[in-house]
C-alpha cells in the first residue's frame, strides 16, 4: 500500500467530538476560576469596660448617752465594743440599760442588720447568772425604761415580755441601715438593750458573773 491516508471522520463523530471538546473547555474554565483567591481589606474595632465593686462596711458607738461624735469604731470580731451597762451590783428585780448605734461608713452602700442570740459565758457551778438574766432590745433614740413601751420597735421581746439572753431577733426580721455618701457616713440607727435579773432569782446567784456577746449581722442591699 502507499502512504497511510487519513480516514475522513464521519459527520456524526465530528459532532460528538465537538461536544466533548466543549465540555472539556467548560471544565477547564471552571477549574481556573475555582483556583483564584481574591484578597480583602481588613479593619478592627475594640471596646472596653471598667468595673469597680461597691463597698459595705459598718461602724458602731456605745457612747452613753448617745453622742453623734462617738467615738465610732469598727468591731468585726468578738467580744466587740463593751456596752455601758451599770451592771456590777445586780440584785433580784434590778434592771440595767445600755445603748448602741450603728451606721454605714463613708462610701458604703445601704444594708440591713439583724440581732443574733448572745453567746453567754459565766463563772461558778449551777445555777449560772447568765441563764437567769433576761433582756429586751428596741430601736430607740433614748435608752431608758421609757423606750420599752407599747408601739416601740422591738428587736427582741415586747412591752410586756423579756427573753433569755440566748434569744435573737425573729428570723427574717431586720433593720435598714441607710447608705453613706462619698464624703460622709450614713445616718446612725440607735438601739437600746435592757437586761434584768428577775425578782425571785435564786439566792445561789450571789457573787456570780456572766458575759454576753451579741452579734449584729448585716447584709448590703443594691
Amino acid at each position: 500500500m502507499g502512504a497511510h491516508s487519513r480516514r475522513p471522520v464521519p459527520r456524526r463523530d465530528r459532532s460528538r467530538l465537538r461536544r466533548i471538546r466543549a465540555v472539556l473547555a467548560g471544565a477547564l474554565v471552571l477549574g481556573i476560576g475555582g483556583s483564584v483567591t481574591l484578597a480583602s481589606w481588613t479593619d478592627t474595632e475594640y471596646a472596653s469596660g471598667s468595673f469597680t465593686a461597691s463597698r459595705f462596711s459598718l461602724e458602731s458607738t456605745v457612747s452613753s448617752p448617745y453622742s453623734v461624735a462617738g467615738p465610732w469604731t469598727v468591731n468585726e470580731t468578738a467580744p466587740g465594743a463593751t456596752l455601758a451597762f451599770n451592771a456590777t451590783g445586780l440584785y433580784p428585780g434590778s434592771t440595767v440599760y445600755a445603748p448602741i448605734a450603728l451606721r454605714t461608713q463613708t462610701g458604703s452602700t445601704a444594708g440591713t442588720t439583724s440581732l443574733g442570740a448572745a453567746a453567754v459565758t459565766g463563772t461558778g457551778p449551777a445555777p449560772l447568772l447568765g441563764a437567769a438574766l433576761v433582756y429586751r432590745a428596741v430601736r430607740a433614740d433614748t435608752c431608758d425604761a421609757s423606750a420599752f413601751v407599747a408601739g416601740a420597735t422591738f428587736l427582741v421581746g415586747s412591752d410586756t415580755v423579756r427573753q433569755p439572753l440566748t434569744t435573737g431577733q425573729a428570723a427574717g426580721a431586720s433593720t435598714v441601715l441607710p447608705a453613706a455618701t462619698a464624703t460622709g457616713p450614713g445616718p446612725s440607727v440607735r438601739f437600746c438593750f435592757e437586761v434584768a435579773l428577775p425578782a425571785g432569782a435564786s439566792n445561789l446567784l450571789q457573787g456570780k458573773a456572766a458575759t454576753a456577746v451579741w452579734q449584729f449581722s448585716a447584709t448590703s442591699t443594691p
